[in-house]
């Protein structure tokens, strides 16, 4: 779960620091967004559930990982708008990992030695996933002044997040490591495979579309 909990840092960081990058701002402001779509989300359901003192306050590997992807981002070469659908997989990773840790750490924080499934369990730890998976990216499109991209018509990253970490806390009861797959592969599935503006779809289908034009 730490390893899982620092690639997400590290994904929502890349994305974080990606569109601040985008909008020429200089270092600082890049590794600053970049750590606040890492960490914003968390921050959120900590906040939410009463845990303090937040996880970056008590192990700063996750404000270091955040800093070096921020870093990382800056000093690259500006092919960003061309590698979009790469970033945009980054993303869906992040989210998928950080619904995972956010349902994981809620469950544990409050209904610890639960053995079964209660409604106020479910929706409170399946609320707590989804904060942790879009609170990072509503922070930062506040902060650069753009509409919430989770929150726009169209985009199914919510239904993404909750179906990621619903899927983690019922199946977490029967298996963990089972849980931990599949919530991943629905994540993944539903924001890269069937989004028209997955991966999946703007990438592998255009280019066997323009093989077969070639051909």
């Amino acid at each position: 779960m730490y390893f899982l909990d620092l690639l997400g840092t590290f994904a929502f960081a890349v994305t974080g620091a990606y569109k601040a990058k985008g909008r020429e701002l200089n270092v600082f402001g890049v590794i600053i967004l970049g750590v606040i779509t890492a960490v914003g989300g968390g921050t959120f359901r900590d906040l939410m559930i009463g845990r303090t003192p937040l996880f970056y306050l008590k192990d700063p590997n996750y404000f270091l990982v955040g800093i070096l992807a921020g870093l990382l981002i800056y000093v690259m070469p500006t092919f960003f708008k061309r590698t979009y659908s790469f970033f945009r997989f980054i993303d869906s990773v992040g989210l998928a990992v950080f619904v995972i840790i956010g349902a994981s750490v809620t469950s544990a924080f409050l209904f610890e030695g639960q053995t079964g499934i209660t409604v106020i369990s479910f929706l409170v730890c399946t609320f707590g996933g989804m904060i942790s998976g879009f609170g990072g990216g509503v922070i930062r499109d506040a902060i650069m002044g753009d509409e919430p991209f989770a929150l726009k018509k169209g985009s199914n990253y919510i239904f993404c997040a909750f179906l990621g970490s619903a899927s983690f806390y019922v199946i977490s009861f029967v298996n963990i490591n089972l849980a931990v797959s599949i919530s991943m592969i629905l994540t993944l599935y539903f924001r890269e495979i069937t989004s028209k503006f997955g991966i999946y779809q703007r990438v592998i289908l255009n280019n066997v579309k323009s093989e077969i034009i070639n051909d």
